[in-house]
């Protein structure tokens, strides 16, 4: 039935199997998502890029991802920062068409490599970075505005800049959290109007996204369920670790090398910086999280 027929942007008809292994993998945004409160897209993009072209697996994630950013800009709406929201989202304008001229004519052996090496590079700041110098700056929005549209043009992934954004300005977690949910709200309604104008959204991604609708629902319930059960602390660094795989693979797919010669390297490094920095990494987030309790107290 052609209403269960789906095809690439390229005009190839994707296997039955390969459509269900997409369904089924879909599961895992709103799991990580709502278990880990971050890192749906980033953790679900590189896993259905292995089955489907950039071209069809960047447009499904934005579809997820505004969807759930509008109803988070709604609850969150009395705490955001506009000002700074505004000035993120106009930046960010500047870069989407970056993003989409990579989308569109890049080779996708280049783009999985790209995003494969961003996954990997950003997990690893985020494992091993305890935390970032405050800098109040409003100025800083336009260059981390504009990264963060190429980025979430090409790969679905523009939550990375506008965090460390929200770092650097020592935002409180209302209005960090506010703030950053109104960015990705508009951001990626811009996007969406770039993917449909440039042609690279097409009916069968969306009857894709349609048809992972089940699975997302109860990704989200068993990822409340297990949030509940498992220290954050600890699913987060898990994310990372698979996040870091992910990245590994995608190089690997890409670039037609051995899983030995990609994957051992990057974890020998990642054991290495564990044995050299996790201890005083650990220490400085412990005295972080204190701080921020005797704040909560005052």
């Amino acid at each position: 039935m052609e209403f269960f027929a789906f095809f690439t942007p390229d005009g190839l008809q994707l296997e039955t199997s390969t459509a269900i292994i997409v369904i089924a993998l879909m599961f895992m945004y709103t799991f990580v998502g709502v278990c880990a409160g971050f890192g749906g897209g980033l953790t679900t993009m590189p896993l259905i890029t292995l089955l489907l072209p950039v071209k069809m697996a960047a447009p499904m994630s934005v579809i997820v991802g505004t969807a759930t950013a509008l109803y988070a800009t709604w609850l969150s709406r009395k705490e955001t920062d506009w000002k700074s929201a505004a000035v993120l989202i106009a930046f960010s304008l500047l870069g989407i068409p970056v993003g989409l001229y990579a989308l569109s004519y890049l080779p996708d052996h280049i783009m999985k490599v790209g995003l494969g090496a961003f996954l990997i590079i950003y997990s690893f700041y985020s494992l091993f970075i305890p935390r970032l110098p405050v800098y109040d700056k409003r100025w800083i929005a336009a260059p981390m505005g504009a990264v963060a549209g190429a980025l979430g043009a090409a790969f679905s992934t523009n939550g990375p800049p506008v965090v460390i954004y929200g770092m650097l300005r020592n935002l409180g977690p209302a209005a960090f959290r506010g703030t950053l949910n109104a960015f990705f709200t508009a951001n990626n309604i811009a996007i969406i109007g770039g993917l449909v104008t440039g042609g690279i959204l097409t009916i069968s991604t969306i009857k894709l996204v349609m048809f992972c609708i089940p699975t997302m629902i109860l990704g989200s319930i068993v990822g409340q369920y297990v949030h509940k059960r498992i220290p954050v602390s600890v699913f987060r660094i898990m994310v990372f670790i698979l996040l870091i795989a992910s990245g590994a693979m995608l190089i690997k797919g890409a670039t037609g090398a051995s899983a030995l010669l990609v994957l051992g390297p990057v974890f020998a490094v990642l054991v290495l910086a564990q044995v050299l920095f996790g201890k005083k990494v650990a220490a400085i987030r412990a005295q972080e999280e204190l701080r921020k309790a005797s704040m909560v107290k005052e």
